[in-house]
């Protein structure tokens, strides 16, 4: 009988077999009945390393929400811009309150927790409101990011938060402002916000990139009127673009006073966030005006808008905006049906022969 021993099998004194494997640094082991099933178990669990499949089974029992949640943080603090790092930080804190969540370990949670968490944020009231279906949408889409993220670091097999959907396109907010409804803002707008929000119409920035804009990133010279750059590193897509600016908005830049050094900010006001000065101004200058419908992002719509009625490339749009695809563009496409219709009409005029040819019974252009 052949007493060779194989690395990893070991016969136990009840007659058991014992197998047993290294992965990063530590020693499991496990037991068998028989030492064709330990042979076999142990020659799965190889195949796995191997091909990067293996799951450490106690690591994954040690990972609790909570820990997850810390990594995820500090992965976004690295990863994404400051003020996506501090959205992921209100979110992270709901997570964290939600009995659903608080206090499991990532393979507890289902999908049922996360539709269940899901349904209560959507029933929330916050300043009087439900919640917008749009920061449900948020929160659920970072929460999808939190357990795909925990799947490539090891912590958990599947991604309870996959399976639920969101809200969208029912969250979508596609208003924009007519001539009329941006004059009666702009009136009822603070001069200490009246820039900002000029600026914002006509260069269709988000929020964030344009008050991170530093005048560094802002040159007169270049152009009619004068270019600005959003950045990589603060441009959502991760992509730097060059906006040009048109009258409008070269006069609203120089209604503020310039700071000679390239590091400073284009709105100091508001150093470089949301803060309480502009959302107290922005909230009154709505109020006043009376428009419904309307948030900062809004102005975002509007210039998009406007330039698709204007006939302008939807690539070109897609560019300005710092879209990475159409599809964000083609949602503007139905805000001017007028300019859809007249795009169909200029048929009639390239076509006219075929009207002429339907008539006199002739199916060709005639020599």
């Amino acid at each position: 009988m052949d007493k060779r021993r194989e690395r990893g099998l070991k016969q136990l004194p009840d007659g058991r077999w014992q197998f047993s494997w290294c992965f990063e640094g530590r020693y499991h082991r496990r037991i068998a009945k028989t030492k064709s099933e330990a042979r076999a178990y142990l020659e799965k669990i190889h195949t796995q390393i191997r091909e990067g499949r293996y799951m450490d089974r106690r690591k994954e029992v040690k990972s609790h929400f909570e820990k997850a949640v810390e990594r995820f943080l500090e992965w976004s603090k690295v990863n994404k811009r400051p003020d996506t790092y501090r959205n992921d930080r209100y979110f992270a804190a709901r997570w964290l309150a939600s009995p659903h969540f608080a206090r499991k370990r990532l393979d507890r949670i289902t999908p049922g927790d996360v539709e269940a968490y899901r349904t209560a944020r959507a029933q929330e009231m916050q300043g009087g409101q439900v919640t917008s279906r749009k920061t449900v949408d948020n929160d659920l889409a970072r929460l999808k990011r939190l357990f795909s993220l925990c799947i490539v670091w090891g912590l958990c097999k599947d991604n309870p938060a996959r399976p639920i959907k969101l809200f969208r396109p029912e969250s979508r907010r596609d208003r924009f402002l007519d001539p009329e409804e941006e004059a009666v803002l702009l009136e009822h707008c603070a001069d200490s916000i009246r820039p900002a929000v000029v600026f914002s119409i006509h260069t269709g920035l988000r929020q964030g990139e344009m008050l991170s804009l530093t005048w560094g990133d802002v040159d007169l010279k270049r152009g009619r009127f004068g270019y600005v750059t959003v950045t990589a590193e603060k441009a959502k897509g991760k992509k730097t673009r060059h906006v040009p600016m048109d009258h409008t908005a070269r006069t609203a830049l120089d209604t503020l006073p310039r700071n000679v050094k390239p590091e400073a900010l284009v709105f100091e006001r508001f150093g470089g966030t949301y803060n309480s000065v502009l959302r107290k101004a922005w909230e009154t200058a709505l109020k006043a005006s009376g428009l419904e419908g309307v948030v900062w992002h809004t102005l975002r719509h509007t210039f998009a808008s406007r330039l698709v009625m204007a006939g302008v490339p939807l690539t070109t749009v897609q560019y300005l905006l710092g879209h990475a695809t159409l599809d964000m563009v083609l949602r503007y496409a139905h805000l001017a049906p007028g300019h859809l219709e007249d795009a169909v009409m200029v048929l009639d005029g390239n076509l006219q022969f075929s009207c002429d040819a339907v008539g006199s019974g002739v199916g060709n252009r005639p020599s």
